[in-house]
């Protein structure tokens, strides 16, 4: 097996084991989330009746809001590698009686999918963890229609996501780097023009791209650790680390940390990279 393909499928099972991992307390941090995903949906518009595809859904979202915008008479499908996420969103998905949705257990980068199936195709913060979005984007441009939209949003820089690079930052100063090669951080894909070059090269036209910034809200760095380390990979790759490591790691975040710390708590900027396409 070529050392890249050994490579692709072990980042491929990291991924899949920490996201199953982190599937319950990964919840916590959703509303952290969501603006995003509402700048993503104002950007692509879903319409009623329309088919739609969402990569990398996590627990359902921003799945379960398209379904509401195309009606029951529309289709959406959310597919992620993670087994647990895809029950934890069909189970989310049941309870609130969303109709016309459908989660499957896929790799984005071999699409179970004939060509021209969806009229839209979404991810939100997926692209960056994908091992060959490269793949992932030709793969989305295949099952789209013609005249078929994407909407993708990611990360931006780690100087402009700085909510995320408080703690990434501490980990990529103090963790020994993985292997076989190192795995993408959160900010993969986030400078100027990246992700509107990738859509094109896959054969999308009329790339846009808009760059969000929202504010995340923690009581305190202890709600901080729990909700956007603990909550998701970020601290399974902590833990994987020596003890004295671990701990150098939290005490630079708590540092990272202190500039954006008032006495109503921690309020700290991320910007995010929405861009669109069409087929």
């Amino acid at each position: 097996m070529p050392a890249s393909k050994y490579a692709d499928d072990s980042h491929r099972e990291a991924m899949r084991t920490t996201w199953n991992e982190s599937t319950e307390s990964y919840r916590k941090a959703m509303r952290l989330f969501e603006p995003y995903g509402f700048d993503l949906l104002a950007r692509v518009n879903p319409k009623i009746r329309e088919s739609a595809l969402d990569l990398a859904t996590g627990p359902g979202e921003p799945a379960m809001s398209i379904a509401r915008m195309v009606g029951p008479d529309g289709r959406v499908v959310g597919i992620d590698l993670s087994e647990q996420m895809v029950e934890l969103a069909t189970r989310i998905a049941t309870e609130r009686r969303i109709p016309g949705l459908t989660f499957l257990t896929m790799d984005a980068e071999k699409l179970d999918f004939p060509d021209e199936s969806f009229d839209l195709v979404t991810s939100r913060f997926g692209f960056q963890i994908f091992a060959n979005p490269e793949t992932v984007a030709r793969e989305a441009h295949r099952v789209l229609r013609t005249k078929g939209r994407i909407g993708v949003a990611v990360w931006s820089i780690a100087e402009k996501a700085t909510a995320l690079n408080a703690v990434v930052a501490a980990i990529l100063e103090f963790a020994e780097p993985d292997e076989p090669r190192d795995r993408p951080t959160p900010f993969e894909l986030g400078g100027p023009g990246e992700l509107t070059k990738l859509l094109a090269d896959a054969g999308f036209g009329e790339t846009q791209e808009e760059r969000r910034t929202h504010w995340m809200a923690f009581e305190d760095e202890d709600e901080y650790f729990e909700i956007l380390v603990e909550g998701t990979p970020l601290g399974h790759s902590i833990t994987e680390e020596d003890p004295p490591v671990q701990e150098k790691i939290l005490a630079r975040t708590r540092d990272n940390l202190r500039k954006w710390k008032s006495r109503k708590g921690i309020l700290i900027p991320c910007e995010g990279v929405i861009v669109t396409g069409t087929k």
